[in-house]
């Protein structure tokens, strides 16, 4: 199977997950969203970014649509690097979503610090580029059950197995490897604070390095309770106070508002 037909079946088997989910899927956190929407029209984006943050706490903080109105919200309110961190969480939900990828590609553009995206991906697994950790697990079960399934059915039978069972068993632990890979592979942070100073050691006496400014988004080489490593596209890493970053991971907490 050629590597574009292996990708468009990956896609097809993913479709019934691959629209953002919509705000009718809110469950217990459809009040609070529809009370930040009302807050947003009125022009209190502050109080939009608030409650649209308690409701991504009922929704256990992974709901594209809610971080897609939360980076709304927070842009509007000049908070970029929020805004930022928001689309970017969005985006690693809904990797094919259009408007979370123009949105956090209009925010990047306008940060201070021009930095190179940080490349989080494996290119061999070029899948995880176009489909979240949770459809590849998808695709990954319904390979696995249709591969099992083939097998015990020849073997009921007393038929030859053939190659399909085995190779849709085979793609199934490969796939289930990558969503591994997807959800340990190296995180990134984007920075929220206005400026902030990167540093030797963590705290204030360690030799300054470099600064960064809001909206600058990096890989995270290392993570204390009250610090993080950054590490610059060119190597160069630094130490800042955690609570100038916002992480990119969908479900860590999200900067209080």
């Amino acid at each position: 199977m050629s590597r574009r037909a292996f990708a468009l079946a990956l896609l097809l088997v993913g479709a019934p997950a691959a629209a953002r989910p919509g705000v009718a899927d809110l469950g217990g956190a459809q009040g609070i969203y529809e009370e930040g929407q009302a807050a947003a029209l009125a022009g209190d984006q502050a109080g939009a970014a608030a409650l649209y943050v308690r409701a991504l706490a009922f929704a256990g903080g992974e709901h594209p649509a809610l971080y897609h109105a939360l980076g709304n919200a927070l842009y509007r309110e000049g908070e970029a690097g929020a805004a930022l961190c928001a689309y970017a969480r969005g985006q690693r939900l809904a990797p094919r979503d259009g408007d979370l990828a123009a949105n956090r590609a209009r925010v990047a553009r306008e940060a201070q610090d021009k930095l190179d995206p940080p490349e989080t991906t494996v290119s061999a697994l070029f899948w995880l580029s176009f489909l979240s950790a949770l459809e590849v697990a998808a695709a990954a079960s319904l390979l696995a059950t249709a591969g099992l399934g083939g097998l015990l059915w020849a073997r009921a039978r007393a038929r030859p197995v053939g190659l399909a069972g085995p190779s849709a068993l085979v793609l199934a632990a490969m796939l289930a490897a990558s969503v591994w890979v997807a959800e340990n592979r190296a995180g990134t942070t984007v920075v929220i604070a206005p400026e902030v100073t990167a540093r030797s050691a963590r705290g204030p006496d360690g030799v300054e390095l470099f600064r960064l400014h809001a909206g600058a988004e990096l890989l995270v080489a290392d993570a204390a309770e009250d610090a993080v490593l950054l590490q610059l596209p060119d190597g160069r890493k630094g130490w800042v106070p955690a609570a100038a970053t916002c992480s990119t991971t969908p479900g860590a907490p999200f900067p209080p508002r």
